[in-house]
């Protein structure tokens, strides 16, 4: 839990540096990304296809309900993986150590499985990867937290920050910000934090309902 008078990007209590699932995630991410990048022969993103990228004709039709998920894991390029893990660093790991890791990661996932659906719904026929939907729904729930209790203003400089570093995605070279993913993600965050999982569930599982309504046609990104 998160105490009243406890900065969330700060932990006082405990100042040595101990290796979570936040630094494993992003292990793992670092490690697809320098796998991807000395993959030959094969466009990169068609690799990011065939690692499972957010792909709405593909779930539709075929069932890659798994296209909700892998996204979380993989990146359009250095700038766009380098910008998560600074975000994924500043706010995930405060809370993990304070909210437990069990908690960590079932907000991690839900908020980006969240955002990749956002994602499949208002972007039908692009592909789609990044963490920047899981990262969005700690930035959800810590704006919700410093409102409700009322936080001084310089408790908000974390967020621009986080902020600051996402708007830098857009002058990567290649880069389409995937705006649906992040409103997706953010979304799950306040309801979060407004401990409202059941509508969470909920929505989440209306959201995958209306993927199979949309019109789009059935087509392969390779």
């Amino acid at each position: 839990m998160l105490y009243n008078d406890d900065d969330f990007f700060s932990n006082r209590q405990k100042k040595e540096f101990r290796i979570n699932a936040t630094i494993v995630i992003s292990m793992i991410q670092i490690t697809i990304q320098a796998v991807i990048m000395v993959i030959k022969g094969v466009s990169h993103f068609c690799i990011l296809y065939y690692a499972g990228s957010k792909h709405t004709p593909s779930i539709k039709y075929h069932y890659h309900f798994h296209r909700l998920f892998n996204p979380i894991f993989l990146h359009g390029g250095n700038g766009h993986l380098l910008s998560n893990l600074l975000s994924q660093l500043l706010l995930c790991y405060s809370y993990e150590n304070r909210n437990g890791t069990q908690d960590f990661l079932l907000l991690y996932f839900i908020a980006g499985i969240g955002g990749n659906i956002a994602s499949a719904l208002y972007f039908p026929t692009a592909t789609g990867v990044g963490a920047s939907g899981a990262i969005f729904g700690f930035l959800g729930y810590q704006l919700a937290y410093l409102i409700k209790t009322k936080q001084p203003q310089e408790k908000y400089y974390g967020i621009l920050i986080v902020l600051c570093i996402q708007v830098l995605l857009i002058f990567e070279p290649h880069t389409h910000v995937d705006y649906s993913a992040h409103f997706g993600g953010f979304f799950v965050g306040i309801l979060w934090y407004q401990k409202q999982k059941a509508l969470i569930g909920l929505l989440l599982l209306l959201g995958c309902a209306c993927i199979f309504m949309i019109d789009v046609p059935d087509q392969r990104y390779c």
